[in-house]
């Protein structure tokens, strides 16, 4: 018996014993924000709940973050078909009776998106069990991979074109066959440090997914030849590290990070590091330095991390989503997907997974998100190191080269520009690491310029140039991204002298 099999069979005993209707509670960061556990007992709904027999599972949020607090009620029919109906923003109240009649009867329509096995489709539905993980299908992808060579997956991972999440889009088959060339012993490092204001989604994953991660690092590992990895988390998503800590403890007890499930003579040691947090700790070669010990600033490069990175060695650096998708490779999956967060002058914030293959214009996806896109001026795609999408250019498709690390915020009608891009200047300048003169000295001089009462825009363009070519790492690098943007985008927001 497989420890597929084992757990399959647990399930259906298990399964047997709960033909009753659930109710989520959405928690997560988002749910306690918003305190949903003590509104759901004022409300009564805990009670009606075990009134009615039903299941009560506190689960994560589901990426529908505008509508915390919420709670979905679900029950299957006799056919084995699941009925859903989510209840928001259940803090200005809530029909009760409805509630009732949901958990009793399932009289209600699926309310989940479509794209079942997408990187979102788990997301609040787990109740932080290994269980429910696996019964939605944690594993599964990993245990039919297993059964390949490494060969087959690394061209498997070139084939599908999946490129990094993070926000560089190196194909990730290369950097995976790079490493995997030379000579060990090789490292995995998870970046799942998201540093960037307006960047969340990497969060939501640890959060509500994590064992999707977890196979993730598992597939990369028995590809790569990797025998240990670390987990490099943002010291401040305090929820995100209780639900991967937790998760993996799960793993490990079950012996899913051992030889009861991996491939003969494969080990894994995973291991959990969490940084001081800060933007420029999201650079790959600063990560690096932190895990080692050292002072945390970028590396000159080359060499790459493929070549030399932890310790001198063959190390694989990828974004939590990236590792994510790899699981959905051997799905049959939609075309490439982009897990986005949105804030801003918007209906229905939240954590996103779009289409990224060209299929999907900014309108629609605006529209889709309870945008009235008379009043949307522009969009700000990667914050610090991003760049404007002026209204004009809401017709064109979204495609994952121009997307980012995920980061979308749209501005209101009385949005300043100027403010907007003198804010990211400051914010850049606050974030260097001061390693390198283009960076320290450039981020500074920049907010400066910016500042005048008549921008030099000679000047400014000349300056970001420098940044651009001399800059040690893409914190610098990419500082003047936003700047050029803006003064491409609204001209007549700038009072320049002459070029």
């Amino acid at each position: 018996m497989t420890i597929q099999q084992a757990f399959l069979k647990t399930i259906l005993d298990e399964s047997s014993k709960h033909s009753i209707a659930q109710l989520f509670i959405h928690k997560g960061t988002c749910g306690e924000a918003t305190d949903i556990v003590s509104v759901c007992e004022e409300l009564g709904i805990i009670e009606l709940a075990m009134s009615l027999n039903a299941k009560i599972i506190e689960t994560s949020c589901d990426g529908r973050c505008w509508a915390a607090p919420s709670v979905t009620a679900q029950k299957n029919n006799d056919r084995g078909a699941s009925y859903s109906r989510r209840f928001d923003r259940i803090d200005l109240g809530v029909n009760l009776k409805e509630l009732g009649e949901v958990l009793d009867l399932s009289t209600v329509h699926n309310v989940f998106d479509d794209g079942a096995t997408g990187l979102t489709s788990r997301f609040g539905q787990l109740d932080g069990s290994l269980l429910a993980a696996v019964e939605l299908g944690a594993y599964g992808v990993a245990e039919k991979v297993f059964q390949q060579d490494q060969k087959s997956i690394l061209s498997k991972i070139e084939e599908s074109k999946l490129s990094g999440r993070g926000g560089a889009h190196f194909p990730t088959g290369l950097k995976w066959k790079l490493a995997a060339q030379n000579e060990g012993p090789r490292y995995l490092v998870v970046n799942a440090e998201e540093g960037e204001p307006g960047v969340f989604k990497d969060r939501h994953l640890l959060e509500a997914d994590p064992h999707r991660l977890i196979e993730g690092i598992l597939i990369c590992c028995y590809a790569v030849g990797v025998e240990k990895a670390f987990v490099y988390i943002n010291g401040q998503a305090h929820k995100g590290i209780e639900s991967f800590m937790t998760a993996l403890e799960q793993a490990r007890n079950s012996g899913i990070t051992g030889p009861e499930f991996l491939p003969e003579k494969m080990t894994v040691d995973i291991e959990v590091r969490a940084g001081a947090g800060g933007y420029v700790c999201g650079e790959e070669s600063v990560i690096l330095n932190s895990i080692e010990g050292a002072r945390p600033v970028p590396r000159f490069k080359p060499p790459f991390a493929t070549d030399q990175g932890l310790w001198g060695m063959p190390t694989v650096i990828n974004n939590v989503e990236t590792l994510a998708a790899v699981t959905t490779l051997w799905q049959d999956f939609p075309p490439p997907t982009k897990l986005v967060s949105l804030s801003g002058n918007i209906a229905r914030p939240g954590v996103y997974e779009v289409p990224a293959d060209g299929t999907l214009s900014w309108n629609g996806f605006l529209l889709s998100v309870g945008a009235e896109l008379e009043t949307v001026p522009a969009i700000l795609l990667g914050g610090p190191s991003g760049t404007f999408v002026h209204r004009d250019k809401f017709e064109e498709q979204i495609e994952m080269k121009n997307i980012g690390a995920g980061g979308i915020f749209v501005l209101s009608p009385n949005s300043s520009v100027k403010e907007i891009t003198n804010s990211l200047a400051g914010y850049n300048e606050r974030e260097s690491c001061g390693e390198c003169t283009p960076c320290r000295e450039g981020t500074m001089r920049l907010t400066e310029l910016l500042q005048q009462e008549t921008v030099d825009l000679k000047k400014v363009e000349e300056l970001i140039e420098v940044m651009e070519e001399a800059s040690l790492c893409m914190l610098g690098g990419m500082a003047g991204r936003p700047v050029k943007s803006a003064i491409e985008n609204f001209p007549a927001t700038w009072i320049s002298t002459e070029r």
